[in-house]
């Protein structure tokens, strides 16, 4: 019987030899508590294949047919995605791999990745799709199982990646609502606002920063602000901060800015806050065992809108005064319904059939469209927002909540200023006679004429 330890409890070793028909294993398992040097076929011309099957191989077996078998063996999906997406640089990894656990694994986990077919995957997005999941959503996962089964095609494990033959489900839901943004004087109140309760006033401040950062510094994305780190600062002038690098998501450069005047003073608060640092993320985790390390994801939407609510004064704080274990007093704050939301606070605050509420990416949106407000042309704001393509830009620059005034040009070329409601018996004459433009006043109507009836 073969043992994955020698006798006297030493661990089994292995190691990998190349020959013509592709990479074997060489391992030595105790048969009959005698060691024995044995080699197996691994079925593969890729030496990082190669070295998973051998660490599969050093596990405990049986006997030695079982470990034939398990040399000739596929990986699983499963095996396969956590080893590619692993070794991946994709600074997002740790997302697709998420998304592959929650979404493909329960299906195609187990599954021989030779035996993966175009048709799984397609069931899979369609089932996707069909639980409620956005387009987006399905191109994401789509993406994911592609860039898993396309290494393996790279590295002639597979003869193709299947992937290329599914098209994203067509009852794929898009979600064309905008996102909310605030106005400026209505990000004024935020920043304005003093949390009462003073254990979470360095949350707040936190995310009062970010929201100053989104709106004035070329909008960088939510894993933009995640990835700010200060040394992307010259902090040698004391916290001058006159100019500074963005960190783009999506470009994986960083972009050189000049740092807004009404934006270094917040700056140089929140770097005094931090004990002056020359490096580390500018808003690092704040609790837990990885206190100061750099966020991994998550999101503070729910927290903004919270303090939104909190700030706009929709709730109200109560102070309740209770003993402590050691018996001293201490202060909770609760909070309540003040008054009820106005609309424009539910348009910000909540979903709506038109809109979704406010969150850090909208500060990128009022950027954008700040720049386009202030007739900066394409090309230059593309520059300002770090943005990838002018059709992604312009999608940021739609805002049907604001006002549109129709220009003097679009409409009709004489005025009814003095139009007067038509009298019985002489309507289009009387009608006709309050237009003031080009048209000549004695000139009789014909059938050209606006009909009155319409106006009444």
């Amino acid at each position: 019987m073969a043992d994955n330890k020698h006798a006297g409890g030493r661990p089994r070793k292995g190691s990998l030899y190349w020959t013509k028909s592709g990479w074997r294993a060489r391992i030595t398992v105790d048969v009959d508590s005698v060691p024995v040097q044995k080699s197996f076929k691994l079925e593969t011309l890729d030496k990082q294949v190669a070295r998973v099957k051998l660490r599969r191989l050093l596990k405990q077996h049986p006997s030695i047919e079982v470990m034939k078998a398990e040399a000739r063996r596929f990986e699983t999906f499963q095996e396969a995605a956590e080893r590619v997406i692993d070794e991946s640089p994709n600074k997002s990894k740790k997302t697709s791999l998420d998304r592959l656990r929650l979404h493909a694994f329960p299906t195609l986990g187990k599954k021989p990745v030779d035996q993966i077919l175009a048709g799984d995957i397609r069931d899979l997005l369609d089932g996707f799709a069909k639980g409620g999941a956005s387009k987006q959503s399905c191109v994401h996962l789509r993406q994911d199982i592609g860039v898993v089964l396309g290494d393996l095609w790279r590295t002639d494990v597979l003869p193709s990646n299947v992937v290329g033959k599914v098209q994203i489900p067509k009852g794929a839901k898009v979600d064309k609502r905008e996102r909310t943004v605030l106005e400026d004087h209505e990000l004024a109140a935020y920043l304005a606002w003093v949390t009462p309760d003073k254990r979470e006033r360095g949350a707040v401040l936190e995310r009062q920063v970010m929201a100053c950062v989104a709106r004035t510094f070329g909008g960088p994305r939510w894993g933009d602000l995640r990835a700010w780190d200060w040394s992307f600062f010259d902090t040698s002038e004391d916290g001058a901060f006159t100019v500074g690098w963005v960190p783009r998501e999506k470009t994986e450069r960083p972009q050189a800015i000049e740092v807004p005047e009404m934006l270094r003073p917040i700056l140089r608060r929140w770097w005094v806050e931090q004990k002056k640092p020359t490096d580390g993320p500018v808003f690092p985790v704040r609790r837990g065992a990885r206190a100061g390390e750099s966020r991994q994801g998550g999101s503070q939407a729910r927290a903004l809108r919270r303090d939104l609510v909190r700030a706009f004064g929709i709730h109200k704080a109560e102070a309740v005064t209770y003993e402590r274990s050691n018996g001293r007093a201490a202060i909770l704050w609760k909070w309540t319904e003040a008054r009820p939301m106005t609309p424009r606070e539910r348009d910000l605050l909540t979903e709506t059939k038109f809109t979704r509420p406010v969150d850090f990416h909208s500060f990128r949106r009022r950027f954008k469209q700040a720049l386009a407000e202030n007739n900066v042309d394409l090309q230059e704001s593309m520059r300002l927002s770090g943005a990838s393509s002018a059709e992604a830009h312009q999608r940021y620059l739609k805002n049907t909540a604001k006002v549109a005034i129709i220009p003097a040009g679009a409409l009709p070329s004489f005025s009814m200023v003095d139009a007067e409601t038509p009298e019985p018996g002489n309507d289009t004459e009387r009608f006709c006679s309050g237009i003031v433009g080009r048209r000549d006043r004695d000139r009789t109507c014909d059938s050209r004429c606006v009909k009155p009836e319409l106006y009444r």
